[in-house]
């Protein structure tokens, strides 16, 4: 009040001198304005001087702070901006801290009534100091460890080594316990003994800082800065926080002043927690805070968790609390011998809630009527519980057999659903969900089973179900039948049916035959193939008896004609002509050329024969050094003459591009199985370049090369190639993109067998949509 009374009085004085300048420099002012004016004047004098005798009754009182202008001494701020101070006759003038100075002192030496510190007040009773304890504000200190730098720590046994900013002031005294109590001394780390700055929160030097939680974490979460905090709570070490406090001396002399200011300090308190937006400003405004607004929000936030004005009365001290404090102080060797605390506290009940001896009685009667309601409802209870326990075991046992039976049908392993009589699908497992390529949901009491039934099965099954209503007539409970998934495709499927007892329900579970049919038609294909093979060996035997005839009798034709044989000249000179007549005879005649073509047909059927010999021989000796190059010539010659290629792709008009290492030493390998793997490849090759012919000319490029630990054989095509999709899953057994009936889905993943296992190798497949495929074998040198 004293200071806004001055203030009053400067500004009319101010606003006197304004007009009496006015005055002079306007000569035509009026003799009313003149004397409104001096009224005016001498009206706020008077009004002044009697703020200034009001002020001079109240009790003059000063209030040290423990630090700058902030939040963290709103309460005192609330308590004189709202008056609670002049309330109780105080005029309080508040004291911003001096660095140089310790607030303590300054209580201590009377230049200050009442003083702002934590819980380092208790080691200057300890050492035989006159302060007196008034109230703990803050129920938990704000004092922790920071660190900044990454990795960031978490733990303080992590300090060790680190470069760590603390204090030797006994206001990080809770810091310090937490160092002894963990077994850390200081000579265990870097040690910085100063109080930190803002240029530390971010030198990268400083590894971990002292701090307080109000206050530090703003800047690093202001600059998006990560940060980890250590709190002494975590381990045992939880002090009070800011404390208000005096001097003996005060105390003794002035006992009733003491409780004035304590108790409109408190008020102040609660205000302030109850109204932080309002005393910020006024914090701003009043006292010149050099924190903004937003850091003064939050600094405000954290206070009020530490204050706990929810749980504690504002002021609350615990002596047990504080005796443990003193006993941690000893522990750290602050102090020598322990001291009675009687004398530290003011009033050691300040702070605590006092139970009237009507809210005893009211609570003693409100006790003793729950007691009864308590009484009465174990007695309803008791009568109960036989019907309550009976039922909770029978639902307990439903509950087990529904568990049961339900695992039982989730978990056989088979798909399983239970059928209306109506055909509908009641209830289905994720067996049959993952079968059909619906969710349950969409299936369940939803779709029929005729629906997952293909056209040609369709008549058969539903006479099966219609004749298994009547018991009389013989109904085969397991068949097969084809199933149809959502995609369209088709699964070869064996299902067992049974009717549920007391329910006209039906309950079915679904085997996929399919893979197995595809092994069974496999085997079949092979051992067709096997005989084919025999009979194909047979054959080119047979074939070789008459072509031998027919190549020896062309290359006899040719030497009775022969101009160099002697035999052949006189025979001719008998009859009357020469060899040169014949021979022109015969050439004009075309007989010559015709003799060649037999030659050469017969050579080339001869080579065809060899080929399906070598190809259909089994390998009785194992692995053989093999020329690479002429296995891929040979396969090239024996699928030329394939009737299947020939007819529908015309593999003839391919054009062949042979990149051979001419250099290629023999591969050790079995001849028939690598054989196999590229008449594999190159009739894969066939397929897929038939797709892009009227596209672009097929072309397949044939190429060997070898590095220092394999022989390389690159099998490449221009057709259509494939999706990454299909490229992931096509060495996968059964796997095939050709139309149904075109392939069985095992030739690749056979010749990846081979390669992979048989021959240690590597199999590769690059391929791009639209550009084509290139498969790459690479078998072992050794």
């Amino acid at each position: 009040m004293k200071v806004q009374t001055h203030q009053i009085c400067y500004r009319v004085t101010n606003l006197k001198n304004r007009c009496l300048s006015e005055k002079n420099a306007a000569k035509k002012t009026s003799l009313f304005a003149r004397v409104s004016l001096s009224l005016l004047f001498f009206s706020t004098l008077l009004l002044c001087a009697q703020n200034a005798d009001a002020n001079e009754d109240l009790d003059k009182v000063t209030l040290q702070l423990k630090w700058f202008h902030q939040f963290q001494f709103a309460g005192y701020y609330a308590a004189l901006e709202k008056g609670y101070y002049k309330d109780e006759g105080l005029d309080l003038t508040i004291i911003e801290r001096d660095l140089k100075l310790n607030p303590i002192d300054q209580v201590l030496e009377g230049k200050a009534d009442f003083g702002v510190s934590n819980s380092e007040i208790l080691l200057h009773y300890l050492h035989g100091e006159k302060v007196v304890l008034l109230a703990s504000i803050f129920q938990h200190s704000p004092l922790v460890f920071i660190s900044k730098n990454s990795p960031l720590l978490h733990s303080p046994h992590d300090f060790i080594g680190k470069k760590v900013l603390l204090s030797s002031d006994a206001q990080d005294i809770e810091l310090r316990v937490l160092l002894k109590n963990e077994g850390i001394s200081l000579n265990d780390i870097s040690w910085i003994d100063r109080f930190a700055s803002p240029e530390d929160y971010f030198d990268p030097y400083i590894d971990v800082l002292a701090a307080y939680t109000t206050n530090q974490p703003f800047y690093f979460e202001n600059e998006n800065k990560p940060y980890s905090i250590i709190y002494p709570s975590t381990y045992g070490v939880d002090f009070y926080g800011d404390t208000l406090f005096t001097s003996q001396k005060q105390a003794q002399q002035h006992p009733e002043r003491v409780r004035k200011f304590l108790r409109a300090s408190l008020k102040g308190w609660l205000y302030a927690l109850n109204h932080q937006d309002e005393i910020i400003d006024v914090i701003i405004k009043k006292f010149g805070s050099l924190k903004s607004k937003k850091h003064l929000q939050f600094e405000a936030k954290k206070i009020q968790k530490l204050i706990l004005p929810d749980l504690v009365k504002i002021g609350h001290s615990n002596p047990v609390r504080w005796q443990r404090i003193s006993d941690s102080l000893k522990k750290l060797g602050m102090i020598s011998d322990q001291k009675e605390l009687s004398g530290f506290f003011f009033d050691p009940s300040t702070g605590r809630f006092v139970v009237k001896t009507e809210t005893a009685l009211y609570v003693t009667a409100l006790f003793s009527i729950i007691i009864l309601i308590l009484a009465l409802t174990i007695y309803i209870a008791r009568k109960l519980k036989k019907e309550i326990n009976s039922r909770k075991i029978i639902e307990t046992k439903l509950k087990k057999s529904e568990k049961y039976y339900r695992s039982l049908f989730e978990n056989t392993g088979t798909a399983t659903v239970i059928l209306t009589e109506d055909f509908y699908i009641k209830h289905c497992n994720e067996n049959f969900a993952e079968l059909s390529g619906f969710k349950c949901a969409e299936i369940e009491n939803t779709k029929k089973w005729t629906e997952f039934v293909t056209q040609d099965e369709l008549h058969r099954m539903r006479e099966y179900a219609l004749t298994r209503k009547d018991s009389k007539i013989p109904t085969p409970t397991s068949y097969d039948f084809k199933f149809l998934r959502r995609n369209g495709e088709i699964k070869n499927i064996h299902v067992y049916v049974e009717r549920i007892d007391g329910s006209t329900d039906r309950v079915a579970s679904l085997i996929d035959m399919t893979e197995k049919v595809k092994t069974q038609e496999l085997l079949i294909q092979t051992e067709k193939m096997l005989s084919v093979g025999g009979l194909a060996a047979g054959m080119a035997h047979e074939i070789n008896n008459p072509l031998a005839g027919i190549l020896q009798g062309a290359q006899n034709i040719k030497r009775r004609i022969s101009t160099d044989n002697k035999t052949n000249i006189e025979i001719a000179r008998s009859k009357g002509c020469s060899c040169e007549q014949i021979n022109d005879y015969l050439e004009e005649r075309g007989v010559i050329r015709i003799l060649d073509g037999i030659k050469n047909s017969g050579e080339r059927a001869a080579t065809i024969v060899k080929n399906m010999l070598d190809f259909t021989r089994r390998n009785e000796s194992g692995r053989t050094g093999c020329d690479i190059n002429t296995l891929l010539d040979g396969i090239i010659d024996l699928i030329s003459c394939d009737y299947d290629l020939r007819k529908k792709y015309d593999f003839k008009h391919t054009e062949i591009i042979k990149e051979y290492a001419h250099n290629l030493s023999l591969t050790n390998c079995y001849r028939i199985e690598i054989e196999q793997v590229f008449l594999n490849l190159v009739k894969n090759a066939a397929y897929a370049m038939y797709e892009t012919s009227k596209i672009r000319p097929p072309k397949l490029t044939l190429r060997t090369k070898a590095d220092e630990l394999y022989t390389i054989i690159e099998i490449e095509d221009n057709g259509p190639g494939m999706s990454n999709k299909v490229k992931r899953r096509i060495f996968e057994p059964f796997f095939t993109t050709k139309s149904p009936g075109l392939g069985t889905g095992l030739g690749l993943s056979v010749s990846f067998f081979i390669i992979t296992q048989n021959h240690k190798g590597i199999f590769e497949v690059d391929s791009e949509l639209g550009k084509g495929s290139k498969f790459t074998i690479k078998i072992p040198k050794v």
